[in-house]
Formats: C-alpha cells, structure tokens, sequence
C-alpha cells in the first residue's frame, strides 16, 4: 500500500464548498446522489493514480485522469456508458464514525475497490497508523512483502503494540485479498526481468518495488 499524496485537489467546485461547511451542519452523506460526487472521485483517482488506495488494483485507465479533462473548477470529460463501467472503485470513508456527521470531508476519503469496502472493511473501527495520506505513513517503515505468497505483513522491526496494530489493519483494510493474483503478477514480472523484456509497472507498485528493494516514488 502506497504512500497518497492528497494535497491537489483538481475539483476546485467540491473544495470550495467543503471547505466552507459547518461542522454542525454538514450534509449526509448520499454517495453519487451529491453534485460533487464524480468530481471528488475522478480527483481521488488522480491522486491514487488510478490504483486502489487500499490493494493497488488498478481502477481505471490513466487517460481518465490528465489534467486536461478538468477545467479551473471541475473534472468535465464527458464520459459515456463504457467509460463509466471502466471506471472502477467505491468512495471509502477511512474512519467510518465520521460518515454520519461529516461524510464529505477529503481528508477521510479513498477510492478502494468495491469488495473491499463493502465485503470486507466495512464499518469496522480502524488504527490511524496505516492511513495512506497520513504524513507519517510509510509502507517501509510498516510493512514487509513476502513475493513467494504474494501477502503483506507487519514490519519485525516495530515494537509488539505497533505491530499489532498494522497486522490488524492489514486485515482491515483487505491488503491481502487478492494475494494470489498479486503473487501471479509479480511472479510474471521477475520472468520478464530474467529475459530482459521491459515492463509496465501498472499496478501492485508497492508489493514490485519491495520485491525489488527498490525506495518508493
């Protein structure tokens, strides 16, 4: 899991209203049913890059997120019915006790696949140490990556209260439900390496460049 940097916001409609609401009148939340609910999603997916916030699956196509299909205000491509459909991902509320009384706030949204969110997350409580965006979030302080069983796993470096709390975040958050098919990837891209071929690191970034040894970006 990535670190996201949040700090752009392309939607500036959606950042000027949430900006200005009260915290004692803030708007219930009612997913795609709010006018900004496209716009705080495609800046979400910019953000992530087009990944899962969560798993690193990929979410949609990178020609979805240039900067060219925002004007100053609002994400303004217009998007037919494919282009919807291969727009992956559900809005997630990182702490869910925040969803009733301040549902809209970007600072406690991702776009994470939809098993993840409603299957497996859910409403459960969360610990703040594996916050994407967090400025002292970072998956090599936190996590290892074992490539042979493709799974995350808590740092052994950490003491015993901080490594309970990130093995049972990675539960959580489901970092390791698609550990077979991230275990297929990374296997396929180290053949390619061996043979010298090129490769489009599209997804699973994290679990590649720790495999590799590589510092994140």
């Amino acid at each position: 899991m990535r670190k996201i940097d949040k700090s752009t916001i392309l939607s500036v409609k959606y950042k000027e209203w949430v900006e200005g609401l009260e915290v004692d009148n803030h708007p219930e939340y009612n997913s795609s049913k709010n006018k900004y609910y496209h716009d705080i999603k495609m800046s979400l997916l910019y953000c992530q890059k087009g990944l899962c916030a969560y798993t690193e699956q990929l979410l949609c196509d990178t020609k979805y997120l240039d900067q060219a299909n925002w004007d100053s205000e609002k994400y303004i491509k217009v998007l037919s019915i494919e282009d919807k459909h291969a727009i992956q991902g559900d809005l997630e509320h990182f702490d869910e006790s925040l969803k009733s009384d301040n549902g809209w706030l970007w600072d406690n949204l991702f776009v994470v696949v939809t098993h993840n969110n409603c299957r497996i997350k859910g409403s459960k409580s969360i610990k703040p140490i594996l916050k994407p965006d967090s400025p002292d979030y970072d998956p090599y302080k936190y996590l290892t990556f074992d490539s042979e069983e493709g799974i995350f796993g808590a740092n052994g470096a950490l003491d015993d209260a901080k490594r309970e709390e990130v093995e049972y975040m990675i539960k959580t958050l489901g970092l390791n439900c698609i550990a077979d098919d991230r275990k297929r990837q990374i296997k396929q891209w180290l053949d390619m390496k061996d043979m010298g071929i090129e490769i489009d690191v599209y997804r699973y970034v994290t679990a590649w460049e720790m495999t590799n040894n590589l510092e994140s970006k």
